[in-house]
């Protein structure tokens, strides 16, 4: 059976995966002790950190295009990301919807499952099924 990269698309698609499901599961243990205010903060910032990741990978997927990249299309998701993104973080963390503390763990979630996902690759071996 061949082995799965710890950099390729389908360790990527599967720890996007695992990102969700566990952090969407973590939000639901979240509201049972500190509310559903904090709980919302923690998905929310979790949603927004996925889809800051998928910007990142439709600007790189467009950067390294075979024949060039598409000036107008990159700025345009270049735009997408920096404005529409960061700026709707910078109004929710302004108009405080939602605690400060559950945000940043929402947002740091996915990296976590990522830096879990490739040490657990790293010392049991990665397979197609993991």
């Amino acid at each position: 059976m061949e082995t799965e990269r710890a950099s390729g698309p389908a360790f990527l698609r599967r720890t996007v995966l695992v990102a969700l499901v566990t952090g969407v599961g973590i939000g639901l243990l979240v509201a049972l002790r500190w509310g559903w205010g904090t709980a919302s903060g923690f998905v929310v910032a979790l949603l927004w950190s996925l889809a800051n990741f998928g910007a990142l990978g439709a600007i790189l997927r467009e950067i390294t295009r075979p024949g060039g990249s598409r000036k107008g299309y990159l700025i345009s998701l270049v735009i997408l990301k920096l404005v529409g993104l960061y700026g709707l973080a910078a109004v929710l963390l302004w108009k405080r919807w939602f605690p400060v503390t559950a945000f940043l763990a929402g947002f740091s979630w996915p990296l976590a499952v990522v830096l879990l996902r490739s040490v657990a690759g790293i010392w049991w071996g990665k397979t197609e099924t993991a």
